[in-house]
């Protein structure tokens, strides 16, 4: 089986337990206010789906496909298992989240600041593990379209971060200010 066959597999288990989940929650919680309007929340589904699409569809004689990285067996193998740590800990922070989560920016009914497990140090954990997942499929592809996938995802999570913390601001208060003196936004030390 392929390197890009094996990604694609993960990637895919991983995004049907991900629907999943979501439908779950969703059935079970209520929304109170939206902290995200409905063209930032398309622009942002689009530009995950095009960091996907350039990421894993290959086109024959296109240059992006072309390795950038030297090809080597290991690198392949960390690559691999970056992504599949990366992305069962975005399923751990979706899990401790439980019925706090939500994929829109918004605040849902009897929402609590969750500052356990993943949430102790890194306050977007879930986004965390999915752009590091994007850096071993990087690993693993070695290809210039699958870092310009890493980056289109990376940038995408930073905005939305940074829309999220605004919003959180005001609906937590001074609980959330100290929360973001105390944790990483994305990834420690660096962000």
């Amino acid at each position: 089986m392929s390197n890009i066959t094996v990604v694609s597999y993960i990637w895919g288990i991983f995004w049907i337990y991900w629907i999943l989940a979501a439908i779950k929650t969703r059935s079970n919680v209520k929304k109170e206010s939206s902290g995200q309007r409905n063209i930032p929340r398309i622009v942002h589904l689009i530009l995950v789906i095009v960091s996907y699409a350039i990421t894993f569809f290959q086109f024959k004689n296109i240059f992006l496909w072309n390795r950038i990285l030297p090809s080597y067996e290991y690198v392949d193998y960390i690559g691999i298992a970056i992504l599949i740590f990366s992305l069962l800990f975005a399923m751990w922070a979706r899990i401790v989240l439980g019925r706090n989560w939500s994929g829109a920016i918004q605040k849902v009914e009897e929402q609590r600041l969750v500052r356990s497990g993943p949430y102790k140090y890194i306050r977007n954990p879930i986004y965390t593990g999915i752009v590091c997942g994007f850096f071993g499929t990087f690993l693993t592809f070695g290809s210039l379209a699958s870092i310009i996938g890493f980056c289109i995802i990376l940038t995408t999570y930073i905005i939305k971060i940074n829309r999220e913390q605004r919003f959180l601001v005001l609906e937590f208060g001074k609980e959330y200010e100290k929360y973001i003196k105390e944790s990483w936004a994305l990834i420690p030390y660096v962000f």
